[in-house]
């Protein structure tokens, strides 16, 4: 075959390629409309209204009233950036905007933070926490299949905490983890390089070590939070500081449902209805006066690109992993985690 043939089959296959790419591009679009024009319509329907920043979904009570309780998710890894590649994020910014809006909101007389979360970033979590308690309205944390670390930490925040008897929660505790790869690098007769402006710059850095000094700053940092954390749980729970540090509790262990209550974690153990009650009795409402409906955030193009497996940032090995269903966290982040559950 001549090279002109050959450079015309090239531009050829290029350029139904470059078709097929637009077409591919232009049905993708189509689609995301249909989307959002069908939950445009479930907008305007009785059980799901809209607007601008959240969407609202009546859960029970009666549709009328004038008086509402606000159900705010916190389901996956706490992170305070919303992409991943198989795995569910809880976006404290997006909780806590969601938070204030209940919090503005002067017809919603009290909270419910429907909490299935093995927890995540420590600064995430503490942003959630933070945001619970400056809201002025009775919070109520209902625990579901699990509520670990950061999670629980998130349910200090609220006024009283109800878990199923078959919950995992505890887990009291901060990780920061590294993997050492260096051992791989010197079989590979790979020798990296380091011009840094202090000796402590590579702290962390994979392809080497941690030195001694290393691991005692490293741990100073997860020390700190770890006293955050136990003097929060100390503070919402009236529990003696030294029994949560020095004891079961702080060690970093799960508890079922019926271990925390007996342990004084939790304060009843139920389901979804039995938070719906306490938050009623917190607010002074009944359901025949109350309106008790779930605030989501509203679809962002984001979200639509996510329902196809398009992710606004690069997948990391990490990432893959989690298909696996072990949450692990990224190199030297500190998390209120409880990893591998």
């Amino acid at each position: 075959m001549s090279s002109n043939s050959s450079g015309g089959f090239l531009r050829g296959c290029l350029i139904v390629f470059g078709i097929f790419f637009v077409m591919c591009i232009v049905g993708f679009i189509g689609l995301a409309l249909c989307i959002a024009t069908v939950a445009g319509a479930l907008g305007e329907s009785d059980a799901l209204k809209t607007n601008n920043e959240y969407t609202i979904e009546f859960i029970s009570g009666n549709k009328e009233a004038d008086n509402r309780i606000a159900v705010i998710d916190v389901k996956g890894t706490i992170a305070s950036e919303g992409e991943s590649f198989g795995e569910v994020i809880a976006n404290s910014r997006q909780i806590v905007k969601l938070i204030r809006a209940a919090k503005d909101d002067e017809s919603v007389k009290a909270i419910i933070i429907d909490l299935d979360t093995p927890g995540g970033e420590v600064t995430a979590s503490d942003e959630i926490y933070h945001e619970l308690k400056l809201c002025g309205k009775p919070v109520v944390a209902m625990m579901n299949t699990m509520a670990a670390s950061g999670g629980y930490y998130v349910a200090c925040g609220a006024d009283k905490i109800v878990a199923n008897k078959f919950t995992m929660t505890g887990s009291i505790g901060v990780i920061i983890s590294t993997v050492d790869v260096s051992a791989l690098l010197d079989w590979a007769k790979v020798k990296p390089e380091f011009y840094t402006s202090g000796k402590m710059k590579t702290m962390l850095n994979p392809a080497k070590p941690t030195t001694e000094e290393e691991a005692k700053v490293v741990q100073a940092l997860v020390m700190d939070a770890y006293k955050e954390f136990a003097g929060i749980v100390s503070a919402a729970r009236n529990i003696p500081l030294e029994k949560i540090t020095q004891g079961e509790l702080g060690d970093g262990r799960v508890f079922d449902g019926e271990q925390a209550l007996a342990n004084g974690l939790v304060d009843q153990i139920g389901y979804f209805t039995t938070a719906e009650d306490a938050a009623l009795e917190l607010a002074g409402l009944t359901r025949e006066n109350c309106s008790i409906e779930r605030f989501k955030s509203s679809a962002s193009l984001a979200d639509l690109l996510g329902l196809f497996g398009v992710k606004a940032q690069p997948v990391t090995f990490n990432s893959l992993l989690s298909g696996t269903n072990v949450v692990l966290p990224k190199a030297g982040c500190p998390y209120y985690l409880a990893t591998g559950l």
